[in-house]
Protein backbone atom coordinates (compact mmCIF):
# COMPACT_ATOMS: atom_id res chain seq x y z
CA UNK A 1 0.00 0.00 0.00
CA UNK A 2 1.45 3.34 -1.08
CA UNK A 3 0.19 6.39 0.78
CA UNK A 4 0.73 9.69 -1.04
CA UNK A 5 0.12 13.27 0.09
CA UNK A 6 -0.20 12.02 3.63
CA UNK A 7 1.13 13.00 7.02
CA UNK A 8 2.83 10.62 9.40
CA UNK A 9 0.50 9.29 12.11
CA UNK A 10 1.83 8.17 15.48
CA UNK A 11 0.36 4.66 15.50
CA UNK A 12 0.40 2.08 18.28
CA UNK A 13 -1.34 -1.29 18.55
CA UNK A 14 -2.47 -3.01 21.72
CA UNK A 15 -3.31 -6.64 22.46
CA UNK A 16 -1.93 -10.01 23.56
CA UNK A 17 1.57 -11.26 22.60
CA UNK A 18 0.36 -14.83 21.91
CA UNK A 19 -2.69 -14.32 19.74
CA UNK A 20 -3.47 -15.42 16.18
CA UNK A 21 -5.28 -12.18 15.32
CA UNK A 22 -2.41 -10.07 16.67
CA UNK A 23 0.10 -12.05 14.62
CA UNK A 24 -1.82 -11.79 11.37
CA UNK A 25 -2.72 -8.12 11.75
CA UNK A 26 0.83 -7.05 12.58
CA UNK A 27 2.07 -9.07 9.61
CA UNK A 28 -0.50 -7.45 7.34
CA UNK A 29 0.42 -3.93 8.45
CA UNK A 30 4.15 -4.50 7.97
CA UNK A 31 3.73 -6.18 4.59
CA UNK A 32 1.56 -3.30 3.38
CA UNK A 33 3.91 -0.55 4.44
CA UNK A 34 2.01 0.69 7.48
CA UNK A 35 4.53 1.99 10.00
CA UNK A 36 3.81 0.89 13.57
CA UNK A 37 5.55 3.14 16.08
CA UNK A 38 4.92 0.94 19.09
CA UNK A 39 3.13 -2.09 20.46
CA UNK A 40 1.63 -2.54 23.92
CA UNK A 41 1.16 -6.10 25.16
CA UNK A 42 -0.61 -7.35 28.25
CA UNK A 43 1.72 -9.55 30.31
CA UNK A 44 0.70 -13.14 30.88
CA UNK A 45 -1.32 -13.62 34.07
CA UNK A 46 -2.70 -16.95 35.30
CA UNK A 47 -6.15 -15.56 36.14
CA UNK A 48 -6.53 -13.70 32.85
CA UNK A 49 -5.12 -16.57 30.76
CA UNK A 50 -7.52 -18.98 32.47
CA UNK A 51 -10.46 -16.71 31.57
CA UNK A 52 -9.28 -16.62 27.96
CA UNK A 53 -9.13 -20.43 27.88
CA UNK A 54 -12.63 -20.74 29.36
CA UNK A 55 -13.92 -18.25 26.81
CA UNK A 56 -12.39 -20.19 23.91
CA UNK A 57 -13.78 -23.47 25.25
CA UNK A 58 -17.20 -21.83 25.50
CA UNK A 59 -16.94 -20.65 21.89
CA UNK A 60 -15.23 -23.59 20.19
CA UNK A 61 -15.42 -26.61 22.45
CA UNK A 62 -12.63 -28.18 24.51
CA UNK A 63 -10.43 -29.83 21.86
CA UNK A 64 -10.38 -26.94 19.32
CA UNK A 65 -9.81 -24.42 22.12
CA UNK A 66 -6.93 -26.43 23.61
CA UNK A 67 -5.35 -26.83 20.17
CA UNK A 68 -5.55 -23.09 19.52
CA UNK A 69 -4.16 -22.20 22.94
CA UNK A 70 -1.20 -24.53 22.38
CA UNK A 71 -0.57 -23.07 18.92
CA UNK A 72 -0.67 -19.55 20.35
CA UNK A 73 1.71 -20.29 23.21
CA UNK A 74 4.19 -22.32 21.18
CA UNK A 75 3.99 -20.87 17.67
CA UNK A 76 2.28 -17.46 17.70
CA UNK A 77 4.20 -16.06 20.66
CA UNK A 78 7.51 -16.86 18.95
CA UNK A 79 6.31 -15.44 15.62
CA UNK A 80 5.02 -12.24 17.20
CA UNK A 81 8.21 -11.75 19.22
CA UNK A 82 10.39 -12.11 16.11
CA UNK A 83 8.11 -9.86 14.07
CA UNK A 84 8.15 -7.08 16.65
CA UNK A 85 11.88 -7.14 17.33
CA UNK A 86 12.62 -6.97 13.60
CA UNK A 87 10.14 -4.28 12.64
CA UNK A 88 8.94 -2.24 15.62
CA UNK A 89 11.04 0.15 17.69
CA UNK A 90 9.03 0.36 20.90
CA UNK A 91 7.59 -2.62 22.81
CA UNK A 92 5.82 -2.26 26.13
CA UNK A 93 4.68 -5.10 28.39
CA UNK A 94 2.15 -3.99 30.98
CA UNK A 95 0.27 -5.60 33.84
CA UNK A 96 -3.09 -4.13 32.85
CA UNK A 97 -4.36 -2.54 29.66
CA UNK A 98 -6.74 -0.16 31.43
CA UNK A 99 -4.16 1.45 33.69
CA UNK A 100 -2.30 4.65 34.44
CA UNK A 101 0.79 2.92 33.06
CA UNK A 102 -0.76 2.55 29.60
CA UNK A 103 -2.28 6.03 29.76
CA UNK A 104 1.14 7.50 30.54
CA UNK A 105 2.74 5.60 27.64
CA UNK A 106 0.17 6.80 25.13
CA UNK A 107 0.36 10.41 26.31
CA UNK A 108 4.16 10.56 26.58
CA UNK A 109 4.60 9.04 23.10
CA UNK A 110 1.93 11.38 21.68
CA UNK A 111 0.03 8.50 20.12
CA UNK A 112 -2.74 9.61 17.74
CA UNK A 113 -4.13 6.25 16.68
CA UNK A 114 -4.43 3.09 18.78
CA UNK A 115 -5.55 -0.10 17.04
CA UNK A 116 -6.90 -3.08 18.97
CA UNK A 117 -5.46 -6.32 17.63
CA UNK A 118 -7.45 -8.46 20.06
CA UNK A 119 -10.91 -8.23 21.60
CA UNK A 120 -10.59 -6.17 24.76
CA UNK A 121 -12.91 -3.83 26.64
CA UNK A 122 -11.21 -0.43 26.77
CA UNK A 123 -12.24 1.78 29.66
CA UNK A 124 -12.51 5.58 30.08
CA UNK A 125 -9.00 5.89 31.55
CA UNK A 126 -7.75 5.24 27.99
CA UNK A 127 -10.75 6.38 25.92
CA UNK A 128 -10.66 9.87 27.46
CA UNK A 129 -7.10 10.68 26.37
CA UNK A 130 -7.21 13.93 24.39
CA UNK A 131 -6.29 13.59 20.73
CA UNK A 132 -6.37 9.77 20.74
CA UNK A 133 -8.53 7.77 18.34
CA UNK A 134 -9.00 4.10 19.22
CA UNK A 135 -10.16 1.73 16.47
CA UNK A 136 -11.65 -1.72 16.77
CA UNK A 137 -12.53 -4.22 14.03
CA UNK A 138 -15.92 -5.54 15.12
CA UNK A 139 -16.83 -8.94 13.71
CA UNK A 140 -20.36 -8.01 12.76
CA UNK A 141 -22.45 -5.44 10.91
CA UNK A 142 -22.78 -2.33 13.05
CA UNK A 143 -24.88 -0.72 14.34
CA UNK A 144 -27.34 -3.63 14.19
CA UNK A 145 -25.24 -6.39 15.77
CA UNK A 146 -23.29 -5.57 18.93
CA UNK A 147 -21.38 -7.81 21.32
CA UNK A 148 -19.91 -11.23 20.60
CA UNK A 149 -20.93 -13.91 18.06
CA UNK A 150 -22.49 -11.24 15.85
CA UNK A 151 -21.96 -12.97 12.53
CA UNK A 152 -23.43 -16.19 13.86
CA UNK A 153 -26.43 -14.19 15.07
CA UNK A 154 -26.69 -12.63 11.60
CA UNK A 155 -26.70 -16.14 10.09
CA UNK A 156 -29.43 -17.09 12.54
CA UNK A 157 -31.52 -14.10 11.47
CA UNK A 158 -30.87 -14.40 7.73
CA UNK A 159 -28.95 -11.10 7.61
CA UNK A 160 -25.66 -10.20 5.97
CA UNK A 161 -22.31 -11.07 7.52
CA UNK A 162 -19.78 -8.32 7.86
CA UNK A 163 -16.97 -6.52 9.60
CA UNK A 164 -17.10 -2.95 10.89
CA UNK A 165 -14.22 -0.68 11.88
CA UNK A 166 -15.46 1.74 14.52
CA UNK A 167 -14.22 4.19 17.10
CA UNK A 168 -14.07 2.74 20.59
CA UNK A 169 -16.49 4.54 22.90
CA UNK A 170 -17.63 4.11 26.48
CA UNK A 171 -20.75 2.27 25.31
CA UNK A 172 -19.71 -1.08 23.85
CA UNK A 173 -19.77 -1.24 20.02
CA UNK A 174 -21.58 2.09 19.88
CA UNK A 175 -18.84 4.42 18.63
CA UNK A 176 -18.76 6.10 15.24
CA UNK A 177 -18.55 3.63 12.34
CA UNK A 178 -15.89 4.46 9.75
CA UNK A 179 -15.76 1.46 7.43
CA UNK A 180 -17.86 -1.64 6.81
CA UNK A 181 -17.75 -4.53 4.40
CA UNK A 182 -19.98 -7.56 4.02
CA UNK A 183 -18.89 -11.06 3.04
CA UNK A 184 -20.38 -14.41 2.17
CA UNK A 185 -19.56 -17.99 3.10
CA UNK A 186 -20.26 -21.41 1.66
CA UNK A 187 -22.75 -23.10 3.96
CA UNK A 188 -21.50 -26.50 2.80
CA UNK A 189 -18.00 -25.82 4.11
CA UNK A 190 -16.56 -25.25 7.57
CA UNK A 191 -18.61 -22.23 8.59
CA UNK A 192 -16.57 -21.16 11.63
CA UNK A 193 -13.27 -21.51 9.79
CA UNK A 194 -14.54 -19.47 6.85
CA UNK A 195 -15.84 -16.77 9.14
CA UNK A 196 -12.54 -16.59 11.04
CA UNK A 197 -10.55 -16.29 7.81
CA UNK A 198 -12.77 -13.67 6.20
CA UNK A 199 -13.02 -11.60 9.39
CA UNK A 200 -9.23 -11.53 9.71
CA UNK A 201 -8.74 -10.64 6.04
CA UNK A 202 -11.20 -7.78 6.29
CA UNK A 203 -9.74 -6.58 9.61
CA UNK A 204 -6.35 -6.05 8.00
CA UNK A 205 -7.78 -4.50 4.86
CA UNK A 206 -10.13 -2.06 6.61
CA UNK A 207 -7.64 -1.11 9.33
CA UNK A 208 -5.10 -0.30 6.60
CA UNK A 209 -7.69 1.76 4.76
CA UNK A 210 -8.54 3.60 7.98
CA UNK A 211 -4.88 4.48 8.59
CA UNK A 212 -4.58 5.71 5.01
CA UNK A 213 -7.68 7.86 5.33
CA UNK A 214 -6.67 9.27 8.72
CA UNK A 215 -3.23 10.21 7.39
CA UNK A 216 -5.01 12.39 4.80
CA UNK A 217 -7.56 13.75 7.30
CA UNK A 218 -10.29 11.88 5.42
CA UNK A 219 -11.42 9.35 8.05
CA UNK A 220 -15.07 10.27 8.51
CA UNK A 221 -17.99 8.46 10.17
CA UNK A 222 -20.55 6.76 7.96
CA UNK A 223 -23.84 8.65 8.08
CA UNK A 224 -26.28 6.44 9.97
CA UNK A 225 -30.00 5.99 9.45
CA UNK A 226 -29.95 2.59 11.15
CA UNK A 227 -30.86 2.36 14.84
CA UNK A 228 -28.33 1.11 17.36
CA UNK A 229 -28.93 -2.57 17.97
CA UNK A 230 -29.45 -4.14 21.35
CA UNK A 231 -26.35 -5.46 23.09
CA UNK A 232 -26.89 -9.21 23.35
CA UNK A 233 -24.99 -11.70 25.52
CA UNK A 234 -22.73 -14.26 23.80
CA UNK A 235 -24.38 -17.37 22.41
CA UNK A 236 -24.22 -20.51 24.48
CA UNK A 237 -22.48 -23.54 23.02
CA UNK A 238 -25.89 -25.13 22.45
CA UNK A 239 -27.18 -22.05 20.62
CA UNK A 240 -24.07 -21.93 18.42
CA UNK A 241 -24.45 -25.59 17.50
CA UNK A 242 -28.16 -25.14 16.75
CA UNK A 243 -27.40 -22.25 14.39
CA UNK A 244 -24.72 -24.24 12.59
CA UNK A 245 -27.02 -27.27 12.24
CA UNK A 246 -29.80 -25.07 10.94
CA UNK A 247 -27.52 -23.46 8.32
CA UNK A 248 -26.32 -26.87 7.16
CA UNK A 249 -29.92 -28.04 6.89
CA UNK A 250 -31.16 -25.15 4.73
Amino acid sequence: MVITDARKIKLFTIGYPDNTETNQLLNYFIQNGINIDGVIFAKSQIKRDWKRLIKKIHMRGFSPALKRICENLIVRKKQISKLCHQNIDKLFFVEEINSEEVRDILISKKVELLILTTVYIIKPIIIDIDGLTILNAHTGWLPKYRGLDCNLKALRDGHQLGLSVHKVAKKIDAGEIYLRESFQIDSDGDILKQMDEKELQLSGKLFAEAVNLMSRNMLKPIAQDEPLGKYEPPLTKQQRNEILRDIKGR
